[in-house]
């Protein structure tokens, strides 16, 4: 978790963490909102550069280590919100404080992936949870024991599955069969054997990536939460003027921030910090494999253009 030292989790490297800074235009006195707390690496370095900060993560863990560790530092200067940034707009009035810009790290922490009981990961065996938040109730076992076969295999096409149909196929029949994967590891070893029958035998990519990422996307609700959150975003920034950063890590997430970005570009409320997408570059990949499917977009609004 967050360290007392730092502030930060040794483990949990921010991705694109200079490119944020520089585009976010921290500067001392200002306000500035980390709509995903996660490991605090963003909130830290925004603060070691002069910046006040409202924090804001609906995963309690990270709001508890962030209070423990992080609040006792910037007592001042640090706001910390549990709560879902798909409510920036009110969480942020509720704190009175007038913000330059906002950040969004659509990722999961380090810290989250590598808590079993979480079940993001299906490197350690683990209960197929795949909350963000644990004090909400549907789990992605949940998933598995409900949904027919046909939401199942939207819910893997959403998450670009390309043998979303197969595996949707195979986790039904499983369930009549009462052999329903029910671990992080079964299920990986479930769709690695729907690969195998498919003809598929070699990848850089374990075959199980997708099917995790779509299960937790629908299990946390992101894309209708991320939709919800940029709309907050806008009606805060479009008020006062202000940066909005999003770093996505997923081509779904990629195509609402850049139609959204389009449209309030197009309507003449925004402008763009950059035309195309950033990422990250060689050497941060080499240091930080997660990093390499992160893209970062960004808007400037108002009196900041």
């Amino acid at each position: 978790m967050i360290g007392p030292e730092e502030g930060g989790s040794s483990s949990h490297r921010p991705v694109m963490l200079a490119e944020s800074m520089e585009w976010l235009d921290v500067r001392p006195g200002q306000w500035y909102v980390d709509a995903n707390l996660g490991g605090g690496g963003h909130t830290r370095e925004i603060l070691a550069r002069g910046g006040s900060v409202v924090a804001i993560d609906r995963d309690k863990g990270a709001v508890l280590a962030a209070r423990e560790h992080l609040l006792p530092l910037y007592p001042d200067r640090l706001r910390i919100i549990h709560g879902n940034n798909r409510n920036v707009a009110s969480l942020v009035r509720q704190e009175g404080q007038h913000v330059s810009g906002i950040l969004f790290d659509l990722g999961w922490s380090t810290i989250q992936g590598e808590d079993p009981e979480r079940g993001l990961s299906f490197t350690e065996e683990g209960p197929l949870d795949m909350r963000l938040d644990t004090e909400q109730k549907e789990t992605a076992e949940d998933l598995l024991e409900s949904l027919s076969e046909s939401e199942l295999e939207r819910v893997l096409s959403e998450g670009d599955e390309p043998l979303a149909a197969p595996i949707a196929r195979a986790l039904v029949q499983a369930r009549r069969e009462g052999r329903l994967p029910r671990t992080t590891t079964a299920l990986a070893a479930f769709v690695s054997g729907v690969y195998y029958r498919k003809g598929f035998r070699r990848s850089r990519r374990h075959p199980a990536t997708r099917v995790f990422m779509a299960l937790r996307i629908r299990v946390n609700r992101e894309y209708e939460n991320l939709e919800e959150s940029l709309s907050g975003a806008r009606e805060l920034l479009s008020a006062t003027g202000g940066r909005l950063i999003v770093l996505s890590f997923h081509s779904g997430e990629d195509r609402i921030v850049k139609r959204c970005f389009r449209l309030w570009v197009g309507e003449g409320e925004a402008a763009f910090l950059f035309r195309r997408s950033l990422v990250p570059g060689d050497e941060e990949v080499s240091l930080n494999p997660r990093a390499r499917s992160a893209r970062m977009r960004g808007v400037v609004f108002g009196t900041s253009r």
